[in-house]
């Protein structure tokens, strides 16, 4: 079980920064953290290394973690305990993650650079 706690804005993008420094993957599957909304409750483990956002409007946004195999945990507390209830993500090993979680893809859109994976919407069935 990973422990979440709730964070400051700037505390999550702070580590948000740091984990998008230290992975391109992270870099390539989050937006930046200065585009995150200043209205969504924020999360992070106690080692800052994972966190995600609530939007006002229930969407899970900014997913991360650079331990690996700490994604199903933060998906289900995002879920059962902070109200997440939609997100989009890139096409790839993230739709089939948040399936598993109750997500279903609701939109598939191209993504605006060519070549790059779609941009897929899910909400809770």
């Amino acid at each position: 079980m990973t422990y979440i706690y709730p964070a400051s804005q700037s505390e999550y993008t702070a580590a948000l920064g740091l984990a998008r420094s230290e992975s391109e993957r992270i870099s390539r599957a989050t937006s930046a953290p200065e585009e995150m909304p200043g209205d969504a409750r924020y999360y992070l483990t106690a080692d800052l290394q994972s966190g995600f956002g609530v939007a006002a409007d229930g969407a899970l946004i900014g997913l991360f973690s650079t331990v690996q195999g700490r994604g199903d945990d933060l998906i289900t507390d995002a879920v059962t305990h902070k109200g997440a209830t939609h997100l989009d993500c890139f096409d790839g090993y993230l739709p089939g993650l948040y399936k598993r979680h109750g997500f279903i893809e609701t939109e598939r859109v191209p993504n605006w650079v060519s070549g790059e994976p779609d941009v897929v919407f899910m909400a809770l069935r």
